[in-house]
């Protein structure tokens, strides 16, 4: 076995990284694999380093096995894998595409008495009046107040950043672990890995914790680091005020002359064809200068309706990762920590009532939270089930009749088995097709939807498409009995709770 001052085999090393792209896809590779560093590579072991527990823990359930895989690809023999957190260079780990362009990527052991060598930092000029903000203007004055994003003197001011939208308050769990992580790779070296970074779900599924939680972190590592933050709606007003007031030029300096730039519900660019134009240019502007991207949305890039091709490609050049509704175990989790900020002690079954009951997103976990502490105030009493049911009775009674068109698409898709992001896509194969029109006529058939409401849902589809299928599948019911049932059971699962 080699010694810690032994030197590294780095083209060793690049073939098993070069084995290990072809195993994982690309996008996993480049989320996963970019910021390790080689620690030890030895006849029998290799050692990985990453920045932190989470990331050891992560990809030692997942990627031991492929890498050891792929020592065996290149190298002939399979080493043993393990992956260690080195705290001291947290946030300065650029190794593996280093090693594939040719550059050094090790990681100096404490016998060698050397340091890890420190990521530039950004050498951007400062905000100017017409610029975004920092927190430390230029000069190095004291930085702006806590809590929010500032612009320069005398530009628009950016949204507020909730003290608790950090990644500390975060609750990880199945279903956004992957979009935690990227996010947590995007704050830890913007501007390189997932650029842009996408994230997409329903409402209230923590895409904004996560977006502001990465400014947080930015903000906190590099105090002069210039960031824009702000909703699609913020960034579409100020670009018509601007063409009103002739205003445009300045308009393109304050929002391309930042080092990271972030837009929430991007999908309400949908149908704003010369604010799409403004964005396409900004976007390229950003990132030829490999300034950081950060966008999120309802739905994936290519199911937002209207948004032009080219958009939705650049959209996709980096990492696109899908926030999906928490599960039972992170609902509970959810609720203990929501608990905890108000100060309130909830029961194990009280907690297991709101988590099997609120299902849907956040918002209606931190709703239902909050009429349980109400409810608890009112009666200067402590909270038990009794009164919990109590608190959520009008509420759960009100919203079990309502059904919403993400419920119908996930029941009908699961039924078939395709995904609801093919329902939603343009794909025209029977075994989309058929399910998309079922989707439609039971919307019809279950919500107040219009013709037109439903057909945006289904990227934009003209609304003489969806009285089609409804007619269609209307016609399938009145004449087959087994059809007919099958629509029953799904409107009775729909109606359940």
């Amino acid at each position: 076995m080699t010694t810690r001052n032994e030197p590294l085999d780095l083209e060793a090393y690049r073939r098993v990284l070069e084995a290990l792209r072809r195993r994982i896809p690309k996008p996993q590779f480049e989320t996963w694999f970019a910021r390790t560093r080689l620690l030890r590579m030895a006849p029998t072991d290799l050692v990985l380093a990453v920045p932190n527990q989470f990331q050891q823990e992560w990809m030692t359930r997942e990627y031991r096995g492929p890498v050891a895989a792929a020592t065996e690809d290149a190298l002939g023999h399979r080493l043993e894998v393990r992956f260690e957190v080195a705290p001291a260079v947290e946030g300065k780990l650029v190794g593996a595409a280093a090693i594939l362009s040719g550059g050094a990527s090790v990681l100096p052991t404490a016998s060698a008495g050397a340091s890890a060598p420190a990521v530039p930092t950004s050498s951007a000029p400062a905000a100017t009046a017409d610029g975004p903000g920092t927190t430390a203007p230029r000069g190095g004055s004291s930085p702006a107040s806590p809590g929010t994003i500032p612009f320069a003197a005398g530009a628009p001011g950016g949204l507020v950043l909730q003290p608790r939208y950090t990644f500390d308050d975060f609750v990880v769990g199945p279903s956004n672990q992957m979009a935690h992580a990227a996010a947590r790779a995007v704050a830890d070296d913007p501007g390189t890995t997932n650029n842009p970074l996408f994230l997409y779900g329903a409402v209230g599924l923590g895409k904004t914790h996560l977006l502001q939680a990465i400014c947080h972190e930015i903000l906190r590592r590099r105090p002069g680091f210039r960031i824009a933050y702000m909703s699609c709606e913020q960034f579409t007003n100020e670009y018509v005020s601007a063409v009103q007031r002739n205003a445009t030029e300045a308009f393109r300096n304050r929002f391309r002359n930042v080092d990271m730039l972030v837009i929430d519900d991007i999908h309400f660019l949908a149908n704003k064809e010369r604010t799409q134009e403004e964005f396409f240019h900004t976007f390229n502007a950003l990132y030829q200068m490999r300034k950081q991207l950060i966008l999120s949305s309802d739905a994936p890039p290519a199911d937002i309706p209207t948004l032009e091709d080219r958009l939705v490609s650049r959209f996709k050049w980096g990492l696109v990762e899908k926030l999906e509704q928490p599960e039972t175990e992170t609902r509970m989790a959810i609720i203990r920590r929501k608990a905890e900020w108000l100060s309130l002690h909830l029961p194990d079954d009280v907690v297991e009532y709101v988590a099997n009951n609120v299902r849907n997103n956040i918002r209606e976990i931190e709703g239902a939270i909050t009429s349980v502490r109400s409810r608890a105030l009112l009666e200067r009493a402590p909270v038990d089930l009794t009164l919990a049911k109590a608190a959520l009775e009008a509420t759960l009674r009100h919203d079990q009749p309502a059904v919403g068109l993400d419920r119908i698409a996930q029941v009908v898709a699961a039924h078939y088995g395709v995904k609801v992001t093919d329902l939603r896509s343009k794909k025209r194969t029977k075994s989309i097709s058929l399910p998309r029109q079922i989707v439609m006529y039971l919307a019809r058939e279950e919500t107040g939807l219009s013709l037109v409401e439903i057909g945006a849902f289904f990227g934009g589809r003209d609304h003489t498409t969806v009285l089609y299928a409804t007619t269609r599948i209307a016609e399938v019911v009145a004449r087959e009995d087994a059809f007919r049932a099958q629509v029953e059971r799904w409107k009775d699962r729909l109606r359940a709770r």
